[in-house]
C-alpha cells in the first residue's frame, strides 16, 4: 500500500469549492466523492508558506515546530536578525522521518526539508528512495528584458547570455548551449556549477508587450537529488528543467503590459499564465517520472503554481474583499481556473496510478484572501512614539522601545531594556486604526507571547503587512498584490482544501473544518494500517 500525498500551495477551500461547483475539477470531484473532504484551518498567528507547510508536514503548530514565517527571527544572534524558514530549522520530525523510523520508505518531489534530513552518521537516511528539492538552491530570479535590433549580453546567475536577433525570434547562447527563442517557452542548459547532480538551466520566451519585443526568462535553480533507489534518482534527474515561480512581480509592475484591472486587453494575463503553466509542467514532469517507477510507501508531491494565481488574480475575484473588481472578475476567473485545471490533471494522473488499497490525499498549506491595502506596522509604531527612525530612514533598534520585526511575519519585538508595559501601549496605539472604508479594526488582536518579549499582530485579512518605513510617512497604501496570506486571525478564506480517499475513509463524508495538523496523523495512520514493503530498494 502506498500513500500519495499531493500538496497544492495556497489552494483555498473556497476557491476549490467554487471551481468544483462549476464542474471544472473532475479529479477533485472524483476524490471528494470516493473519500472524505474538509476545510483545513492553517496555523496562527502566521500562515505564510513555510510555517503552514511545516504544520502540515509535522502535524504540530509553529510553537512546536519553530517555523514562524519565510524568515525566522534569531534574537540570540542580535535584534532584527533571522534565518530562513526553509532552512534546517524544524524542531519536530516531519512525517517522512517518523515513517522512516517505523520502516516505511519515502519518495518526494520538491517538498522542503526532506533533502536536509540526515541519519546518525550524517548521511542520507536509508528510507529515502528518492527526493528532489530546488527551492533552497535558487541562483537567480526571473527576468524581463527589452530586445534591441543588435546583439546584447545579459547576466543571469553569473552566466553571460548572448542574445542575437534572427528571423522570427532571437538566438540565445550561454556557454556551449544555444537555442532559438520565439513565442513559446524553451529551455537553455547552463554550465553546472553545483556538481554533476545539480545542473542549472532556465526557460526563455519572447513576448510582444505594447508593440515591443521582450525576452522573458525563468528563475535559475540548482535542484538537488538524493536517495537510494537508482531508478528513481535517474528518473528525477531526467525531469524537465525546474521553474519554481511565475512572472508575478513583472505582471504587477506592468512590464508584461497593462493588467485587466488597469484597462488592459488580457494579453498581460496570457503571458503571466504561460509562465505559471511552465511551473506546473515542470512539476508534473517530475511527478510523471516518479509514478511508474517508485517502490515507496509514501510519495509526497508539492505544487506551487496555485499560489502564483492566488497572489496575483484571486483577490480581484474575492467578493468578500475590498479588492473585489466585479468589472473584470468574470474575465480573470478563467485564468484562475486554467491554473487549477492543470493541477487537477496532475491529480488525475495520481488517482489513476493509485491502486484500490492505496491512499490519496490532496491538501493545501493555507488559503488566500483579497488584500486591497498594504500596511506598514513599523510606521504605525513610529507614529505612536514606540519605535524610532534612524537617519537613513530605517528603524533604530537600539533606541526603540519595540520594533516591527523586518522578517515581516506579523511580530513586534520589545527591546530588553524597555520599561514595562510596552505591549499594552502597542495595543492601545493600534486599537483606533481602521481598514479604509469599512470601520473594521485594522489589527484584530495584539497577542502577547508568554514571556512578554514580543507580540503577534493579527491583521484584518484585507491588509497585507509590509516591513520597513514608507517614504511618504504613510502607513497605509493601496496594494498592487491583490491576494495574500500572512497573519491568520480566523478568516475562513484562509482555510485550505483537504480531500482524501483510501481504506477506512467513508465515501462522500464531509468533515467540516479540521485543523491542518490532522493530515499528518492521517498519513501515519494509513501507513501503520499497512505493513512496510518487504523488499528494500536496490541501487
Amino acid at each position: 500500500m502506498t500513500v500519495y500525498w499531493m500538496v497544492w500551495d495556497a489552494a483555498a477551500h473556497w476557491v476549490v469549492d467554487r471551481l468544483d461547483a462549476q464542474g471544472l475539477l473532475p479529479s477533485v470531484r472524483r476524490l471528494r466523492e470516493s473519500g472524505v473532504r474538509a476545510a483545513a484551518r492553517p496555523p496562527s498567528p502566521n500562515c505564510q508558506t513555510p510555517p503552514s507547510l511545516a504544520t502540515l508536514f509535522t502535524g504540530t503548530g509553529p510553537h512546536e515546530h519553530g517555523v514562524t514565517g519565510f524568515a525566522v527571527p534569531a534574537p540570540e544572534a542580535g535584534p532584527g536578525l533571522s534565518v530562513s524558514g526553509f532552512g534546517p530549522v524544524l524542531r519536530r520530525p516531519a512525517v517522512w522521518e517518523t515513517a522512516g523510523a517505523a520502516g516505511f520508505r519515502s519518495t518526494s518531489v520538491h517538498a522542503p526539508w526532506i533533502t536536509d534530513t540526515r541519519d546518525d552518521d550524517g548521511g542520507v537516511p536509508g528510507w529515502i528512495d528518492g527526493a528532489v528539492e530546488a527551492y533552497s538552491r535558487r541562483r537567480a530570479r526571473p527576468g524581463v528584458h527589452a530586445v534591441g535590433p543588435g546583439r546584447t549580453v545579459l547576466e543571469v546567475a553569473g552566466h553571460a547570455l548572448d542574445v542575437d536577433p534572427v528571423a522570427g525570434g532571437v538566438r540565445v547562447r550561454g556557454g556551449r548551449a544555444a537555442t532559438v527563442v520565439t513565442d513559446s517557452w524553451v529551455p537553455l542548459a547552463l554550465e553546472a556549477r553545483d556538481g554533476p547532480d545539480a545542473p542549472a538551466a532556465l526557460w526563455l520566451r519572447l513576448a510582444t508587450v505594447e508593440g515591443r519585443k521582450v525576452l522573458l526568462h525563468s528563475g535559475v535553480w540548482a535542484p538537488r537529488t538524493v536517495g537510494h533507489d537508482a531508478s528513481v534518482l535517474r528518473a528525477l534527474r531526467q525531469a524537465p528543467t525546474f521553474s519554481g515561480d511565475g512572472l508575478g512581480p513583472y505582471y504587477r509592475d506592468g512590464r508584461l503590459g497593462r493588467r485587466l484591472v488597469d484597462g488592459g486587453d488580457g494579453s498581460a494575463e496570457e503571458v503571466f499564465l504561460s509562465s505559471v503553466d511552465r511551473v506546473t509542467a515542470g512539476f508534473a514532469g517530475a511527478v510523471d517520472q516518479v509514478l511508474p517507477r517508485h517502490r515507496s510507501d509514501l510519495v509526497v508531491m508539492y505544487l506551487p503554481s496555485t499560489d502564483d494565481v492566488g497572489h496575483d488574480l484571486i483577490g480581484w475575484c474575492d467578493e468578500r474583499s475590498g479588492a473585489f473588481r466585479p468589472d473584470v472578475a468574470p474575465a480573470l476567473w478563467p485564468h484562475v481556473a486554467r491554473c487549477y485545471r492543470r493541477a487537477d490533471e496532475l491529480l488525475g494522473r495520481v488517482l489513476r496510478r493509485a491502486g484500490p488499497d492505496d491512499t490519496v490525499l490532496l491538501c493545501a498549506d493555507h488559503g488566500v484572501a483579497g488584500t486591497p491595502w498594504t500596511v506598514r506596522p513599523a510606521q504605525l509604531l513610529v507614529d505612536a512614539g514606540l519605535s524610532v527612525s534612524g537617519p537613513a530612514g530605517q528603524i533604530d533598534l537600539e533606541r526603540s522601545d519595540c520594533y516591527y520585526h523586518p522578517v515581516n511575519n506579523g511580530s513586534v519585538w520589545v527591546r530588553p531594556q524597555a520599561a514595562p508595559g510596552v505591549l499594552q501601549r502597542v495595543a492601545e496605539a493600534l486599537a483606533p486604526q481602521r481598514v479604509p472604508g469599512t470601520g473594521r479594526p485594522l489589527v484584530r488582536e495584539v497577542r502577547p507571547s508568554a514571556d512578554g518579549r514580543r507580540a503577534d499582530l493579527l491583521l484584518d485579512p484585507d491588509c497585507l503587512p509590509v516591513a520597513g518605513l514608507a517614504g511618504d510617512g504613510q502607513a497605509l497604501h493601496p496594494s498592487v498584490k491583490p491576494g495574500a496570506h500572512v497573519t491568520n486571525g480566523g478568516d475562513d478564506r484562509l482555510h485550505a482544501v483537504f480531500a482524501a480517499t483510501g481504506p477506512g475513509l467513508a465515501p462522500g463524508d464531509d468533515l467540516g473544518v479540521i485543523d491542518n495538523t490532522w493530515p499528518a496523523a492521517l498519513v501515519l495512520g494509513q501507513l501503520r494500517a499497512s505493513r512496510p514493503r518487504a523488499t528494500a530498494s536496490q541501487p
